[in-house]
């Protein structure tokens, strides 16, 4: 809370103090203005110089455009400024080589990419071998004294005190308006009606007559009155009351008192800048100005008897009133004789009403001095692109020859993946020469500046990279900056981040291109933690960052976000070291991202649309396979609603199972699981190494964890389908033909095959043979009847998992006969069902305690050995149950590569002839469950046999688990078994 509260203070600072120096800009300017003009320029003019002043404190410090001179000037000076890193990236970071000796495949996640909202970019893992570099981690320092929050508290105070004397006042003055007799016939009135139409206005003011005040004044914005003193209506000539009057009325003619209740708001807010207490006085007096200028023009007063009214009324006046919300017609602050000398000052330029000319100056005036300046540092904001007529269009183009070269500069920086000889493609002289060329077409190119800056920096030479980056973050239109720090808010500075992509959108014709992207490689934090990125100014998206290599990352997942100044801060990013267990920092559910917006609680039910979701306990395993069962607080049960599973596997593996006793399991369906360290909110799968979790069953989530106990308290975040009592659920089985007639709706299975084609249309079918056959399946309905049915479609395995074919759901019109691809075997899919169409819910439960395990857990794993024997086969390995491992292996070289996505995975399989099955061999595993595993495959051959030349390997990781293949230089008839060992990977 703390940290939220001086976080407001800093941003309510920054704002006021570039408010406050503009708006005293402009008020200096005008009074300069005033001085050397007031001799030949109306009041009217005047009085709107002045309003533009008091626009000023209104109009947003940061409003640019480009007609403001104060915009002019500070875009000036951010093109002048020399150096725009304050702190410059950490170059001296200590580097250790790393040489990789094991020819044994080692999959981990620590370079992966993290998507974010939206992102279509798949998970991938890199590696950089050549250097490792050794964060130097900031010590602690001192907390600084919270002055901005002290100033906010200091003006807070005086804002309220200013505002309770203002009321106070202000309902005197109203008991005194509501005491006085209203006047609705008589001489004084019949001069009102007739000063009214004179002054052409449209509407008759009330007229009262009060003994409670000796000061005449007008008041009320929408039923405007006049006061007048019962004294000054007996003691004043008829000809000095109808000045009186009809000053007043110009007053109200001249719309003074709304003005006055804007001039009020500013005056609140800015109770404390000079320049306000100033322009009020400035006001005050222009305003009479302009009255009596008013009155002199129209011939309603003469200017001796005008001076002789002004020193009568102001002889009687003690009453204090409530400027500018009540308007006198003098004044007890200053006194009347600067006004006596003016009425009868015969060279003065008087007028009614603004001029043409002079309100062209006004306006003018106006676009120069209104608009502020860009911010420097403001976060960036979350946006949308989605217009009434399609996509909103954005002003930011680039022409053609641009766009080429931020894509030659994109395929630059690919480069950097790909090696030769040990040495990165990207390091290479080429490139440099590639960028130089660029750079000499076009100078001040801030992408080509960075790229090149980063090369400088990566073959050492200091001086030339900071150049270079500095240059390219002067020339970008904006600066992002993105803090990496740990859990505790400490920085983390020398944090190499392999890789960052910028989605920079094009909308033109209400047509979106996103094809224009920035990548950015080997960004290093500077002392504060902080990268900074050029970019365009245009609606954003952060594709993907990588992770630095042996750490994990967590950031609030934008979608489509924009910067308003021209260094945009991008939300912090969580940085721990993978699987290290973290407890040096706690966070509660809206610190989190993945709870923030979700519905939660800490008890064990909740409700969701009209389910109701309770734990109806949690077991846990000891080391004999024993359970304990709490009720997820701490208290004993008995027992869970239904049995335990046989556990073998507890000696080395901790187990704990949570169920859910409602709702019943026809009124929901679960699409994602997550578990959290309840401390921290990490995800279990990051936070400890060698756990997860795993939910074949819809009630019931198995938590597991290899070397290191589960937490002692997890939160657990379901993404639910909510289906009421009575709603349709209609199972067909997964056989062509297969047909169900419900509702109207008449569906079948026209087509239901093994594999995948590349293409289809409806007038010349398939393209091509199925690809994939041994991973993917494709399925084709025909539907008649109930055309406005909308409905989920899912695929049920033989094992019980369910997966949604689409999250959108189908219209059973728009569904046609379509082939649907399926990423599952077809000989594991046991039937497909029908359920109404509804969107997904978030919820959690919260710091759910798990027994307590008192037994240690072995430190030694069994190695899954899988018996080839030459032949090609299949097997499932029970050994880290509930984890099941399943193998094959396959002669030649079988697959080309992998791909994935959140329901599941297909291995993309060669042509039979591309295969050599006489020379080369294929082993494949997977396994479906929510965890990160180092791991080691060994083959073991015949005697005499040896792998020749190199092996390919692809390898996939999602949500649902992992799938590995690799193919060997050696015949399948030469392995004995493929062995594969899950590796600890302790944090350092």
């Amino acid at each position: 809370m703390q940290e939220v509260l001086n976080q407001a203070a800093g941003d309510w600072s920054n704002w006021f103090l570039h408010a406050s120096w503009q708006a005293a800009v402009v008020a200096g300017i005008v009074f300069l203005l005033l001085q050397v003009t007031k001799r030949f320029t109306s009041a009217p003019f005047r009085y709107a110089l002045l309003l533009i002043v008091l626009l000023k404190f209104a109009v947003p410090p940061f409003l640019d455009l480009s007609t403001g001179l104060i915009t002019q000037s500070a875009n000036y000076y951010s093109t002048i400024r020399n150096t725009v890193v304050s702190d410059p990236p950490q170059i001296s970071v200590a580097e250790k080589t790393s040489s990789v000796t094991s020819v044994a495949s080692e999959a981990g996640p620590s370079n992966r990419i993290s998507p974010t909202a939206g992102s279509s970019v798949d998970p991938v893992s890199r590696s950089d071998s050549a250097t490792v570099p050794t964060v130097v981690e900031a010590s602690e320092t001192a907390a600084e004294f919270p002055w901005s929050l002290l100033l906010m508290s200091v003006y807070a105070c005086g804002m309220l005190v200013c505002g309770v004397f203002l009321v106070r006042r202000y309902r005197a003055i109203l008991r005194i308006v509501r005491s006085g007799d209203i006047l609705n016939a008589g001489e004084l009135h019949a001069e009102m009606v007739r000063l009214s139409t004179q002054l052409n206005m449209k509407k008759i003011p009330a007229l009262r007559i009060s003994d409670e005040t000796d000061a005449p004044f007008a008041i009320g914005v929408f039923r405007p009155s006049i006061l007048f003193p019962r004294l000054l209506v007996e003691s004043l000539h008829p000809d000095q009351r109808t000045i009186v009057l009809a000053h007043e009325l110009a007053h109200i003619r001249r719309r003074d008192l709304l003005m006055g209740w804007f001039e009020t708001v500013l005056s609140l807010v800015w109770w404390f800048h000079p320049g306000m207490w100033w322009l009020k006085k400035s006001l005050r007096q222009t305003r009479e100005d302009c009255c009596d200028d008013m009155l002199l023009t129209h011939g309603l007063a003469d200017p001796e008897r005008y001076c002789e009214t002004l020193i009568d009324a102001a002889t009687r006046q003690s009453v204090r009133l409530v400027e500018p919300l009540v308007l006198g017609f003098v004044h007890r602050e200053h006194p009347v004789a600067r006004r006596i000398r003016r009425l009868m000052d015969g060279s003065l330029l008087r007028v009614d009403r603004l001029r043409f000319s002079a309100l062209c100056m006004v306006l003018l005036v106006a676009v120069l001095m209104l608009p502020g300046m860009r911010p420097q540092r403001l976060p960036v904001s979350e946006t949308s692109l989605e217009g009434s007529g399609g996509w909103r269009n954005l002003d930011f183009q680039i022409d053609a020859e641009e766009a080429a070269v931020v894509k030659k500069c994109y395929e630059i920086a690919q480069t950097y993946f790909s090696s030769n000889n040990n040495e990165k493609l990207f390091d290479q002289p080429e490139t440099r020469q590639a960028l130089e060329a660029v750079l000499q077409e076009r100078p001040d190119f801030f992408y080509a500046q960075q790229l090149l800056g980063t090369w400088y920096r990566r073959r050492g030479d200091l001086d030339r990279a900071n150049q270079l980056l500095n240059a390219a973050l002067a020339n970008a239109p904006v600066v992002l900056t993105q803090k990496f720090h740990t859990g505790d808010q400490r920085p983390l500075p020398g944090l190499k981040i392999p890789e960052m992509i910028i989605e920079c959108n094009r909308v033109q014709n209400h047509s979106l291109d996103p094809s224009l992207k920035l990548k950015y490689v080997d960004l290093l934090t500077d002392t504060d933690g902080n990268i900074k990125l050029p970019v365009y100014d245009t609606v954003l998206r952060v594709m993907g960052i990588a992770h630095p290599r042996g750490y994990s990352i967590e950031y609030d997942q934008m979608g489509w976000f924009e910067s308003e100044a021209a260094n945009g801060i991008m939300p912090d990013v969580l940085t721990w070291k993978t699987w290290s267990r973290p407890r040096v920092f706690s966070r509660t559910a809206t610190e989190s991202y993945r709870l923030r917006d979700a519905t939660g609680t800490n008890t064990l039910q909740l409700k969701s649309d009209d389910n109701t979701y309770k734990i109806g306990g949690v077991a846990r395993s000891e080391a004999d396979g024993r359970f304990s069962i709490e009720n997820g607080k701490g208290k004993r049960i008995s027992k869970l609603p239904t049995d335990l599973p046989t556990i073998s596997n507890a000696a080395f593996m901790d187990h704990a199972i949570i169920e859910l006793s409602e709702p019943a399991t026809s009124q929901f369906e679960i699409e994602e699981i997550n578990v959290l360290d309840s401390q921290t909110k990490i995800p279990l799968r990051r936070f400890q190494d060698g756990a997860g979790f795993d939910w074949s069953n819809e009630k019931k989530i198995h938590l597991f964890s290899l070397w290191d106990k589960l937490p002692a308290t997890v939160d657990l975040i379901l993404k639910v389908y909510n289906y009421q009592k009575d709603s349709f659920r209609y199972r067909i089985p997964a056989q062509t033909g297969a047909t169900i007639s419900e509702q109207g709706l008449t569906l079948k299975i026209t087509h239901l095959i093994a594999g995948n084609h590349t293409g289809w249309s409806s007038r010349d079918g398939f393209y091509g043979e199925p690809q994939s056959t041994g991973h993917t399946s494709e399925v084709m309905f025909d539907m008649t009847g109930n055309s406005q049915l909308k409905f989920s479609l899912w695929v049920v395995t033989k094992e019980g998992r369910k997966r949604n074919l689409k999250e959108g759901g189908w219209f059973s019109v728009g569904m046609a006969n379509a082939p649907i691809r399926i990423m599952l075997p077809l000989e594991e899919i046991d039937h497909f069902e029908i359920r109404p169409y509804v969107t997904t819910e978030t919820i959690y439960f919260e710091k759910l305690q798990l027994p307590t395990r008192t037994s240690t857990l072995g430190q030694t794993l069994p190695v899954i050995d899988f018996a080839v024997d030459g032949e090609a086969r299949q097997f499932t390995s029970e050994l880290f149950s509930p984890l099941r491992v399943h193998f094959k292996s396959l002669p030649g070289k079988v697959y080309s590569g992998c791909s994935c996505n959140q329901l599941g995975y297909e291995l993309m399989e060669r042509p039979q002839e591309q295969r050599g099955v006489e020379s080369q061999s294929t082993v494949e595993w997977h396994y479906f469950a929510a965890i990160d595993f180092e791991h080691r495959q060994e083959y073991i051959l015949t005697p005499g046999s040896k792998i020749k030349g190199r092996q390919g390997a692809s390898n996939c990781k999602s949500n649902w688990g992992e799938v590995s293949a690799t193919s060997k230089d050696v015949p399948l008839e030469r392995i004995q078994s493929v062995r594969l060992q899950f590796l600890p990977k302790k944090s350092d």
